[in-house]
């Protein structure tokens, strides 16, 4: 009987090593993934200027309408959020020109977890990264809002990002919304550096009420809208 107690307390012994064991090899998530949060930094000393173009288009009422400004995103102090996380204001400033003459817009907030990356945007919680990093992934970006769901998915992990004054390579693609058909089209990206962040965003939502096969929607638009936000200086 003595013998039998000894045998199972030395196995209970060698199982207790062996989990303690693997649990020192374990790599936590958050320092696992760590590179793939490059893409998403929360950096306090920099603050990256977008170019902005918006384009609003209403057939019917002849109304044509194109917009130019900048953008200029910085990094504020970090704060404990309504999920008990640590998050990092975003504040968003305007210039009409590239004079910068910046004015202050509206405040958003960011913040990184074990497994996303998160933007509160007009007080809309949106999941914009999933990690780890796999092309393929797909998530509901709207999982934190009430907002109809929307399949995110990454569709490369090497893209490219060339305005003609900038110019990167290590760059992950993140389609957001995707349909064509005849008659509409919605098309949702972003683009994030290494390091970087955000350095593109293209929005397009626009609609057509005739059919002329051959003839690509962007060419006979009923009514839409389109965005485009382009990466053009880094403030550091």
């Amino acid at each position: 009987m003595t013998h039998k107690l000894t045998t199972i307390s030395l196995c209970i012994i060698a199982l207790l090593a062996f989990v303690a064991c693997n649990k020192e090899n374990e790599i936590p998530a958050d320092v696992e993934f760590a590179a793939d949060k490059q893409y998403f930094p929360l950096q306090t000393d920099k603050a990256l200027i977008y170019k902005v173009t918006e384009i609003n288009i209403d057939k019917p009422s002849d109304y044509y309408d194109t917009a130019v400004y900048y953008l200029r995103e910085r990094t504020d102090i970090p704060f404990i959020d309504n999920e008990g996380d640590t998050a990092y204001r975003i504040e968003r400033y305007k210039s009409p020109t590239q004079s910068y003459n910046w004015k202050i817009s509206d405040v958003w907030e960011a913040k990184l977890t074990t497994y996303t990356a998160e933007k509160v945007e007009e007080n809309q919680r949106f999941i914009k990264i999933k990690f780890p990093l796999v092309k393929g992934k797909n998530w509901n970006g709207n999982l934190k809002n009430e907002l109809d769901a929307k399949d995110c998915t990454i569709t490369s992990l090497s893209s490219t990002y060339n305005n003609g004054n900038i110019h990167l390579d290590s760059c992950i693609s993140i389609t957001r919304d995707s349909s064509l058909s005849q008659i509409s089209k919605i098309y949702d990206v972003e683009i994030y550096a290494r390091n970087i962040g955000l350095v593109y965003k293209e929005i397009t939502d626009i609609n057509s009420q005739e059919v002329v096969y051959g003839v690509p929607i962007e060419n006979r638009i009923y009514r839409g809208t389109i965005y485009y936000q382009e990466l053009i200086g880094i403030e550091e």
